[in-house]
């Protein structure tokens, strides 16, 4: 396997990383004593995994004891494990190893849990979430049939020639930190690891779970 895709993921996750490190020497310290604010939150978010990105939505109900519960959907759009990309002469890029198209749509419920809410400024809002759900694979294989012959017979036996449909579950945990930034707006930043394992294999495996940088764009509905 070539470690130059694996360079070029993690060079696309830099920006968001050094965001997160950066996040906590923005936080001013809170003078005057108030009581956090809590309500129910909505918003839209790009994640970017070590195998692709995805775009989605979610909604979160407010709960006592700063807990939110709320559902999400994303829709992600996956690489190869041995895709890259090259630019030839003229500048045009060009795809290597692209065997399959690869969607994976997980609709999940979570559990969002903000700490630290007394001793930091409601301002800036760490937090824990949990989330679990339905996800749903499906693939379309390339039709490159002379790249597809120059394979050894082994990694043509593995990778599929027919569309598939696979269902199965996914499973997720990550750390984050929401930033409000317009009166009731926030942005959160979040790595997190979700697990997603099929009954079968689509792609060429079974086991197609990610590390992930989460970006979210949201608004807080806090009543007056």
């Amino acid at each position: 396997m070539s470690i130059g895709p694996i360079y070029e993921r993690v060079d696309l996750m830099k920006p968001f990383l050094l965001i997160f490190l950066l996040i906590p020497a923005l936080v001013i310290a809170q003078y005057e004593e108030s009581v956090p604010l809590h309500g129910n939150e909505y918003g839209a978010g790009i994640t970017l995994a070590m195998s692709g990105f995805g775009l989605g939505g979610f909604y979160r109900f407010s709960l006592p004891n700063y807990f939110h519960v709320g559902v999400n959907l994303d829709f992600y759009m996956m690489r190869d494990e041995n895709e890259f990309t090259y630019y030839d002469y003229w500048g045009y890029p060009r795809q290597i190893n692209k065997f399959n198209r690869l969607f994976i749509i997980p609709l999940s419920a979570e559990v969002k849990r903000r700490f630290f809410y007394n001793s930091i400024e409601d301002d800036f809002r760490p937090y824990f979430i949990g989330l679990g759900g339905l996800t749903f694979g499906m693939n379309f294989p390339n039709d490159n049939d002379y790249e597809f012959s120059l394979l050894p017979p082994e990694e043509q036996a593995r990778l599929p020639r027919e569309d598939e449909y696979q269902l199965s579950f996914n499973i997720g945990f990550g750390i984050g930190i929401d930033v409000t930034t317009n009166q009731n707006y926030f942005l959160s930043l979040r790595p997190q690891y979700r697990f997603i394992y099929f009954p079968q294999s689509i792609a060429g495996k079974t086991n197609h779970s990610n590390f992930e940088i989460r970006l979210e764009l949201g608004k807080r509905l806090i009543k007056p």
